[in-house]
């Protein structure tokens, strides 16, 4: 049930959001009725501006409609409110927004003829209510093959809301009958000014494997999932880290250069810069940087708990979020830093005391007390990840 304080609190934070996109500042508007509340912001006179947001009172669901007056909308409502999905709760996510921002995250638009399923990674704490049949398919998925958080992927998010509506009955043959003519595609969301944000991008190994089981992408696609081990001998620190791990770090750029290089130090200037200096950089984030200045870890497939993915050590990309990662620091209490990106998504950070974080669209993962730890633990798939709870422990 959605409240009107929680909802006056998430029209208060979508007008910031806005603000900070158009750069002056915009009034929240909400209009109650019996169903739930319609929202809308105060802005200049653009073109395509007046769009208005409902929030359904009993499931939180969250749909948008032409720019009318209320008591219409509510009459519009009425007569074609939307089926709440049935793999999430809306209401979780809704209430999350009050207190955080919902990047970084992917967005899949699942298109069934006439029919548009759109879902975002499911953060915060609740049960994934999956399809019988995609809860089957990850069944089939061996642990050290899955990756982390997966269920709660926007891609199989989305696969799960289009099967509920078919029905608990319905079969794999019927299934792939259903979606082999639909159009599936992601998005990566970010903040305003993140050169990445709207970008479509590539689902994870585990859900590749899934859409293409149920004919939503070309076989071909899974070439995307091939194992990769790529390394080098040329290890410049020996008996730092298990030799697959030292050969996987070698292979992808680790060199000897000595702390606070001169690379390290450019690429803490270019995340500072990148984050409009609202990120502040403190010793153990630039010996993190020093260490491994750009490197690109050529490792992917099954690992020993967990799938491995591709790792890339460069702090600038998840500069951008500097917003998120300061929402981030207030929550396990210590200042963080940006450090690489996992896959294509995940934001890999980095906080005073040394402890590594990974922000995904499934939430936000502690994944190792130091960094040479969490680097172990990316590299083998073994070591921690631990989901951080909506109370801000694991």
């Amino acid at each position: 049930m959605i409240t009107r304080a929680v909802a006056e609190e998430i029209a208060a934070r979508w007008a910031r959001s806005e603000s900070e996109q158009r750069g002056y500042g915009c009034e929240p508007v909400l209009a109650e009725f019996e169903l739930g509340y319609v929202f809308w912001t105060r802005v200049r006179t653009e073109p395509g501006d007046g769009a208005r947001t409902v929030i359904d009172r009993e499931t939180g669901a969250v749909s948008t409609w032409p720019a009318l007056p209320p008591e219409d909308i509510a009459a519009l409502y009425r007569d074609r409110r939307p089926r709440p999905p049935g793999t999430v709760d809306p209401s979780v996510a809704l209430v999350r927004l009050t207190r955080r921002r919902p990047s970084p995250t992917t967005v899949a638009h699942l298109s069934v003829g006439a029919r548009t399923f759109r879902a975002q990674g499911a953060k915060g704490d609740q049960e994934i209510n999956h399809h019988p049949l995609v809860a089957a398919y990850l069944a089939t998925v061996p642990p050290d093959a899955r990756v982390r958080g997966v269920e709660r992927h926007a891609e199989l998010i989305a696969l799960s809301d289009a099967l509920h509506e078919a029905g608990r009955r319905i079969t794999v043959d019927d299934a792939r009958s259903l979606l082999i003519e639909a159009d599936f595609q992601a998005f990566l969301v970010r903040e305003s000014g993140d050169p990445v944000g709207g970008q479509q991008v590539r689902p994870c190994e585990t859900c590749i494997g899934a859409l293409v089981d149920f004919a939503l992408l070309p076989w071909s696609d899974l070439a995307y999932t091939t194992e990769w081990r790529h390394g080098s001998d040329r290890i410049p620190e020996p008996g730092r880290f298990p030799h697959e791990v030292a050969r996987t770090l070698a292979g992808g750029g680790w060199m000897d250069v000595g702390p606070y290089d001169v690379l390290g130090a450019a690429a803490i200037d270019g995340a500072v810069t990148a984050s409009g200096n609202r990120l502040t950089p403190f010793p153990a984030a630039r010996r993190a940087v020093a260490d491994f200045p750009g490197v690109r870890c050529g490792r992917r497939g099954p690992g020993a708990r967990r799938a491995i993915r591709l790792l890339t050590l460069d702090p600038v990309p998840g500069a951008y979020q500097a917003a998120v990662l300061n929402e981030f620091a207030e929550v396990i209490g210590e200042r963080v830093f940006p450090i690489g990106i996992e896959g294509t998504d995940a934001l890999v950070v980095i906080d005073e005391r040394e402890r590594v974080f990974v922000l995904d669209q499934a939430g936000e993962w502690y994944v190792g007390p130091t960094l040479d730890e969490a680097l172990v633990g990316l590299l083998t798939g073994d070591g921690p990840a631990h989901r951080l709870h909506d109370d801000g422990t694991w």
